[in-house]
């Protein structure tokens, strides 16, 4: 469901990034209002934040999937890169593998190494990102923050970037964002990088109940993150994984007939 790719509009942003053509849905830019409001709220000035944050989720996301595409370009593959409000797809021009129609297939070890690629890159960007603190002179501290504990950037009273400010609101978003979702999305629930891997893992260790394995875990998985999420007050997060988990039982469903 969430791997469908959204229809064309006459809004849609069209460019080519290192060889690989690049579409942004205009439903894109929803994302950093939902998730980065907080980050948002806190700047001096709310435009201003908004197109720092806007442009932290665009960079950040946008390196996920040329993870991904490298990953199929290493293979042989061409592929394109979709930004909408859920995130983005690498799609691939010709494999079996992701649904698409050509003769060619991916083994279950090349769809691994794919699906990890995407976090690989985006962690990897996370470290940019931290390395970019400790340039300007600060450090980075874990905080605990309810269900998660994540790494902030912390500058030395007197630093003109201590505070806030557009430096510090970069360096805060670029580890934060880069860090949370990548890790996020490895866990093994439909259609995250995670729940693909999750897939692969079981198909090789059981070719016959591979899949459907894989679906009850996403399944039981989804329906996990969202009970914490909701009794430690995060309703965002608790929809977007209850939605996930109905997904994953739909995909239960029609995997094993209407037997529910």
């Amino acid at each position: 469901m969430f791997l469908s790719e959204p229809g064309r509009t006459g809004y849609d942003l069209n460019f080519s990034c290192f060889g690989f053509p690049v579409r942004v849905h205009p439903a894109f830019f929803i994302m950093p209002l939902l998730l980065g409001s907080g980050l948002i709220s806190s700047a001096d000035n709310t435009g201003v934040g908004l197109l720092v944050v806007t442009g932290i989720f665009f960079v950040s996301i946008l390196i996920h999937e040329i993870g991904h595409a490298v990953a199929f370009r290493y293979f042989g593959i061409p592929s394109r890169i979709v930004l909408y409000w859920m995130g983005g797809l690498a799609i691939p021009e010709s494999s079996r593998a992701w649904g698409s129609q050509s003769n060619r297939s991916l083994s279950p070890d090349q769809q691994i190494i794919i699906s990890v690629a995407g976090p690989v890159f985006g962690l990897a960007l996370a470290a940019v990102f931290y390395g970019l603190v400790y340039l300007l002179g600060g450090s980075v501290e874990l905080e605990n923050d309810q269900i998660f504990s994540v790494f902030v950037p912390v500058f030395p009273e007197g630093s003109k970037y201590a505070g806030g400010g557009i430096v510090f609101m970069i360096c805060f978003g670029g580890i934060i964002l880069n860090v949370f979702l990548n890790i996020l999305n490895l866990a093994p629930i439909y259609p995250l990088d995670g729940g693909q891997i999750a897939r692969q893992f079981m198909v090789k260790l059981d070719a016959y109940n591979g899949i459907r394995n894989s679906i009850v875990l996403s399944l039981g998985t989804a329906v996990l993150i969202a009970v914490v999420s909701l009794a430690y007050e995060k309703p965002f997060m608790a929809f977007f994984f209850g939605f996930m988990a109905w997904s994953s039982y739909q995909m239960l469903q029609q995997y094993n007939g209407p037997r529910w």
